[in-house]
């Protein structure tokens, strides 16, 4: 997994979201076994994430067509 670029004077805010006991479980396995924080391995999914939405047009455009 690549990591985006971060600057450490960004303002951070806090997310919080509801996901399924089993996906919570299988992401803190994840980060131990390859010892990534998960604070870290989210932020990266989601740069990652929109990234390719922004490449590939956003999600909405693509629903509607």
């Amino acid at each position: 997994m690549k990591t985006p670029s971060y600057d450490p004077d960004q303002e951070l805010v806090q997310l919080a979201t509801r996901i399924p006991r089993r996906v919570a479980r299988r992401l803190k396995e994840f980060c131990v076994r390859n010892d990534v924080r998960l604070q870290n391995f989210v932020r990266t999914a989601l740069a990652d994430k929109l990234a390719r939405e922004r490449g590939s047009g956003s999600l909405k455009q693509r629903r509607q067509a």
